[in-house]
């Protein structure tokens, strides 16, 4: 009789929340269920053979709390249990004391007590184990889904919103209870969670939220690229250009975007590969060409409050207006700023200005924030070096390290001012005075702010552009005439001088008005070590000579080591073709063809080991082959250098190597 007065109570005060549809059958803790619906309560009968029959918890509605009660126990009173996975009751919880603990049923044989022993609170490892596994692998295919397919992921984004809505328009609207997602009612919550976690992530964690933005971009890339290397092979020549012909255009327009979307430190790799005409795809030109001199411009109030900063760190801070905050007002320096800018890069953008005394000046200011950029930067660079080891003949581990050690230093404009003026004055005593580096207003500079004279001409990037005007192109002759004089200069910066300007790329260099060449952005410059300048000037006699047996040596001596990928020694003609490749700015056709190609000579002649300290040398020398390349000059380095080389051998006699 209390029962059927209990069940009576419940039927009253909880009809509405009892479920409309109820499952055929479900599995908790490992045991089958049927699910039977008597007197308008839920009943679970165990189906176990080995369980005794009718060990039942009543229950009243797919809640998020709902009445439980034993039967056959009409002393024990009513307790809450709370669902997972409602309204199908995938798991209970009993709700006690403020805590949440899983529910276990035991068989009829392993029960010892009466009452509420039947349902025994227990930490169900597996089935969280489960959850949570099943909870990653959703989360985990929504991410390579967002990576992949892209297009598709605002589509489920919709259809997560739209779902959210479905279960509360039940109740209202007769026609929506018959809409029944199935399986994809799982993937709501991740889809959601995903799209709130997105701002939330680059808010409180940017370092982590541009390292996954990274990836995102670089693993389609990387599996677009292998996919078309696989199947091009036993194709014929014209089908394999066309389908590496379309690839290339899909894969410019993706690094394209990357670089765009990221700026930092890929900007400056962007630059290096929109240079190296003779060995980087077409398509990846002409879209990289876009970021030697036009990285996306922070906004002109941002940039005025870093020029007003540093303005109260310069040297002349004390003879200045300094408000509280520490801010130079731009009127107490300069009769004129321009708002927009003249050239945006990866860590700082130019503005012109011009001082109160009349001077026509540039001001190159760092943006902010963009340390902590490059160090996540850079430690992707090196994931992906680790990502590709193996799989590119050669070991990027060195040029790594090196750029680690580089790159942090382009951060101190005060560095960069001592090279522009150290490089200014050598070239200036080496009679190269068609070359023009600014000089510095060095009372207005601080660590994040350079004041310099503005150079007045045209970048070499709109002259050299696809689509320049007539008027632009008719002076590529001078463009020309000015890079054979800028790789004389070379030669007396690396090798008479040992203090060298690495990043002589086309949005670098200005044609000026009168004709001369103006040389800009000496962030990127380094001063090389007697004994590495003597190696070098070895190197460039030897090339010059044209001595195989010489030109090996004088390779080996650098500490660039070579293996032959057949097992046998590398030959001395092997190893002269590879110091041309890298220490020659002549045509040499086997630096046209990529190392991804199973024509390399890479492939079959692998470098295993770099000097480190070579990098940026080597680097500013693949630039400047690439620069003559791209204007059809034929320029041997090191038939001009060999002057310069005997001086520095003369010069370094006593220096041991």
């Amino acid at each position: 009789m209390e029962d059927e007065e209990f069940n009576s109570r419940i039927r009253r005060h909880h009809r509405r929340l009892l479920p409309r549809k109820i499952p055929t059958g479900l599995s908790i803790t490992g045991s089958r269920f049927e699910v039977s619906h008597p007197a308008r309560l839920l009943r679970l009968n165990c189906l176990d053979d080995n369980a005794e029959k009718e060990e039942l918890l009543i229950l009243d509605g797919p809640s998020k709390y709902v009445n439980a009660k034993l039967p056959g126990n009409s002393d024990q009173p009513l307790f809450q249990a709370m669902t997972s996975g409602t309204p199908r009751y995938r798991m209970l919880r009993w709700k006690k004391k403020q805590e949440s603990l899983p529910l276990l049923l035991l068989k009829s044989e392993d029960r010892k007590h009466s009452g509420l022993n039947q349902v025994i609170s227990a930490s169900n490892l597996g089935v969280l184990l489960t959850g949570g596994l099943t909870a990653l692998l959703k989360i985990g295919a929504l991410l390579l889904t967002r990576t992949f397919c892209d297009d598709i992921w605002p589509y489920l984004q919709v259809f997560s919103v739209c779902a959210l809505s479905i279960n509360p328009l039940k109740s209202l609207v007769p026609k929506v209870s018959r809409i029944n997602i199935g399986p994809l009612q799982g993937l709501v919550g991740p889809i959601i969670g995903l799209t709130v976690a997105r701002p939330l992530v680059s808010w409180g964690l940017p370092d982590l939220y541009r390292t996954a933005r990274f990836w995102r971009r670089l693993l389609p890339i990387y599996c677009g690229y292998m996919k078309t290397k696989y199947s091009a092979k036993g194709k014929s020549r014209d089908k394999q250009q066309e389908m590496w012909s379309t690839r290339h255009e899909w894969g410019g327009e993706r690094v394209h975007r990357l670089v765009l979307d990221l700026s930092g430190f890929y900007v400056k790799s962007a630059q290096i590969l929109a240079t190296k005409a003779d060995f980087v795809p077409e398509p990846w030109i002409r879209r990289l060409s876009n970021h030697l001199d036009n990285a996306p411009p922070r906004p002109f109030p941002e940039v005025e409050r870093s020029i007003c900063r540093e303005l109260g760190r310069c040297p002349l801070r004390s003879s200045l207006p300094v408000d509280p905050k520490g801010l130079v007002p731009l009127d107490a320096v300069f009769s004129e700023v321009e708002t927009s800018c003249i050239a945006a890069a990866s860590i700082a953008q130019v503005h012109g200005a011009v001082l109160k005394d009349g001077e026509r000046v540039v001001i190159k200011v760092q943006h902010l924030g963009m340390e902590v950029v490059m160090k996540s930067d850079l430690r992707n660079i090196v994931w992906v070096a680790k990502f590709l080891e193996g799989q590119l003949p050669f070991d990027l581990s060195p040029v790594v390290r090196e750029i680690q050690k580089t790159i942090p230093l382009e951060f101190d404009f005060q560095r960069e001012m001592s090279f522009m003026s150290k490089i200014k004055s050598n070239l200036e005593q080496g009679g190269y005075n068609r070359i023009v580096c600014p000089k510095p207003v060095v009372d207005l500079c601080a660590k994040r702010l350079l004041v310099m004279q503005r150079l007045e001409g045209i970048p070499f990037t709109r002259i050299l552009h696809p689509h320049a005007p007539e008027e632009l192109k008719c002076r590529i002759p001078e463009v020309v005439d000015a890079v054979a004089y800028l790789v004389h200069a070379y030669g007396q910066m690396f090798l008479v001088d040992g203090v060298f300007h690495a990043d002589p790329h086309a949005g670098n260099l200005l044609l000026l008005d009168d004709g001369r060449l103006g040389l800009i952005d000496f962030g990127q410059s380094k001063v090389l070590e007697d004994s590495v300048r003597k190696k070098l000037a070895i190197m460039m006699v030897a090339l010059y000579d044209n001595k195989e047996a010489e030109i090996a040596s004088a390779l080996k001596g650098l500490g660039m080591k070579f293996r032959d990928a057949s097992g046998g020694a590398v030959s001395d003609s092997t190893l002269a073709v590879m110091a041309r490749i890298m220490f020659d700015t002549c045509y040499v056709q086997e630096a046209t063809v990529s190392p991804m190609s199973p024509e390399s000579i890479l492939r079959n002649t692998p470098l295993t080991s770099f000097n480190q300290a070579l990098w940026l040398v080597v680097r500013a020398l693949v630039i400047l082959r690439g620069l003559c390349y791209g204007l059809r000059m034929d320029v041997s380095a090191c038939t001009i250098w060999r002057p310069y080389a005997l001086k520095a051998l003369e010069d370094l006699e006593h220096v041991s190597v």
